[in-house]
C-alpha cells in the first residue's frame, strides 16, 4: 500500500496550517501553539509499518513560520516484503522546523528503507531527530533482516551529505542499544553547540561532527526511555537556540561544498 501525506506551514504566530493532506493510514493532528511555535502531530493509524508499505511524507515550512512536527508513538516494522518510509522536508529562509518521526522498532525478519531528503534555504533552520530501536520486541533481539537508510541534506544548491547505509542484525552493537541521530542544518547548528555539548558529556557512546552549515549528533542508549528523555531535552534546547534569531538572515555558504545535482 502506498500512502502520501503533505503538510505546508505558512507565516503566522504561531505558524498557520496552509495545507494538511493525508491518505490512510497517515494523519495530521494540530497540537499546541505556544511562544511562536506550532506543533503538529504525525500519526500512523494502525500498528506500524507493514510489508510492502510505502509511506511518503512531505513537510514545507515558509514565511518565517516555526514548527515542531512529530510522531505520537514509535513505529513497529513488520516482517515480510521490504517497507519504505520516506520524508521530504523543505525549509524556506527565515523559517524553522524540528522534525521528530517515531522511533523505528524492527521485528524479526523486518526489511525496511528509511529515506530523508531535506533542503534548507540559506537563512532557514532544520533539525531532524531519528531513533532506531532493534531488540525492543520480546525475544526478537538481533533478528531483523536489514535496515537501510538513505539521507540527502542540502543548504540551497550546496550538498551537505549524501549517505546510503545498509545495516544487518549482525552489525548492530551488542546489547541492542537504541541509536539516536540528530541532523541539524543551518548556520545556527555550528554557531550554537550548547544544546548538544551538555547533553552528550555524560554519555559513554556519543559524538558530534560539524557538517559545513550544520552538524550531526549520534548517541547510543541502553533503553528506549533513556533515548526518549534525551530527545525531549534536545528538542527543547534546539527550540531555544532557534529562537535566538540566527534563522532570520541568510549568510554566506562555505565555498568548498559541492553543488547538489
Amino acid at each position: 500500500m502506498t500512502s502520501r501525506a503533505r503538510l505546508v506551514l505558512a507565516a503566522g504566530s504561531p505558524a498557520r496550517l496552509a495545507e494538511a493532506y493525508a491518505e490512510t493510514p497517515q494523519r495530521w493532528t494540530p497540537g499546541p501553539a505556544e511562544t511562536g511555535w506550532r506543533t503538529v502531530y504525525h500519526q500512523l493509524l494502525g500498528d506500524g509499518c507493514f510489508p510492502a508499505d510505502r509511506l511518503l511524507t512531505s513537510v514545507t515550512v515558509s514565511g518565517g513560520a516555526r514548527a515542531v512536527v512529530r510522531a505520537v508513538a514509535a513505529t513497529p516494522l513488520r516482517a515480510g516484503a521490504a517497507s519504505v518510509a520516506a520524508a521530504r522536508l523543505r525549509v524556506r529562509a527565515g523559517s524553522a522546523l524540528v522534525y521528530v518521526p517515531g522511533a523505528l522498532i524492527p521485528h524479526a525478519g523486518a526489511r525496511h528503507l528509511s529515506g530523508l531528503d531535506a533542503r534548507v534555504e540559506p537563512g532557514g533552520c532544520l533539525a531532524v531527530v531519528q531513533a532506531w530501536a532493534p531488540g525492543r520486541v520480546a525475544h526478537e533481539q538481533g533478528r531483523f533482516d536489514h535496515l537501510r537508510t538513505r539521507t540527502r541534506l542540502a543548504v540551497g544548491s550546496s550538498l551537505l551529505l549524501w549517505e546510503d547505509v545498509t545495516i544487518r542484525a549482525s552489525d548492530w552493537p551488542a546489547g541492542d542499544p537504541v541509536a539516536v541521530t540528530i541532523y541539524a542544518i543551518g548556520e545556527w547548528a555550528p554557531a550554537c553547540p550548547g544544546w548538544w555539548k551538555s547533553a552528550l558529556e555524560p554519555l559513554p557512546y556519543a559524538a558530534a561532527n560539524p557538517l559545513g552549515s550544520g552538524a550531526i549528533v549520534r548517541a547510543l542508549f541502553p533503553s528506549l526511555g533513556a533515548a526518549a528523555a534525551f530527545v525531549e531535552g534536545s528538542v527543547e534546547a534546539m527550540r531555544k537556540s532557534l529562537d535566538m534569531k540566527i534563522c532570520s538572515s541568510p549568510g554566506k555558504l562555505p565555498e568548498t561544498l559541492p553543488k547538489a545535482d
